[in-house]
């Protein structure tokens, strides 16, 4: 189940015109740009990356982390580079020298939790989560959480965290998408239903959206209805292999068995 983060327009409020003019020291230091040799390697890594030249740049994160006077970022921005390079193990160890730093750092914290779960540790995975995700108080943090909780099939709590996520983010579809399959999961049409209505019809809709959409029908044995009316952009193929997925999930006996099957096909 793909996170895609979508990020919504904040409104700006008229400030005093002391505030106008006041900095924080973080933006005073943001404008003077890096100031340790820590800095400097996490700067031309971020542009190596950004060009592309993930490996190169990985190394030089790697190297960042290692100063003397690394900071918990640059541990933060190292497990990133090994979660995005397929190393859990080495991510979850920068995570973890991030957090011997700073404690109470939300997005090492998250970091961890993501970094457990993929090398199984899926109890410790979901502690570390939990407690990360109010501390970072975003949407794609609660989204996260509530995927974990998905696949661990905690299905209930799972949608009660993809309603906090909402709250942030509303009509976000990739967290209306994971919401509908949690719900869907454990029977409950009421919940799940409307949303993969919706999420079907959605003009912005993305192609994996709609192929979990059809899960969703399949899940709750609405397969009819899809097949009336199949989402534009899958062919009628297509429709049937996840139909006759979703079908085959549906059979298990219990909801973590079904939420098991169901992270071998969307995983």
């Amino acid at each position: 189940m793909r996170l895609h983060v979508v990020f919504l327009p904040v409104v700006a409020m008229l400030a005093t015109a002391g505030c106008q003019t006041a900095k924080t020291d973080a933006e005073k230091a943001k404008a003077q740009g890096p100031s340790t040799q820590s800095e400097r390697l996490i700067k031309l890594a971020d542009d190596i990356d950004a060009r592309g030249e993930s490996d190169t740049a990985m190394a030089l994160y790697q190297r960042a982390a290692a100063m003397p006077d690394a900071k918990p970022s640059a541990l933060v921005k190292a497990g990133e580079a090994y979660m995005r390079a397929g190393y859990p193990t080495e991510a979850a160890k920068a995570y973890q020298a991030a957090l011997a730093k700073a404690p109470d750092d939300g997005q090492a914290m998250l970091g961890l939790g993501s970094a457990m779960m993929e090398t199984g540790d899926i109890d410790a995975g979901m502690r570390a989560l939990a407690q990360a995700a109010p501390l970072v108080n975003t949407s794609s943090a609660y989204n996260r959480l509530g995927v974990a909780q998905t696949f661990a099939g905690q299905t209930g709590e799972a949608q009660a965290t993809f309603t906090k996520a909402l709250k942030l983010a509303p009509g976000d579809l990739d967290i209306e998408t994971n919401m509908s399959l949690a719900a869907a999961l454990e029977g409950n049409a009421a919940t799940a239903l409307p949303l993969a209505q919706k999420i079907s019809a959605a003009s912005n809709a993305q192609l994996h959206h709609k192929r979990n959409a059809v899960v969703v029908f399949g899940l709750l044995g609405q397969a009819d209805q899809v097949k009336a009316s199949p989402p534009i952009g899958l062919t009628t193929k297509e429709v049937d292999t996840l139909l006759a997925r979703a079908r085959n999930i549906r059979a298990k006996g219990s909801t973590q068995a079904k939420a098991n099957a169901l992270g071998s096909i969307l995983g």
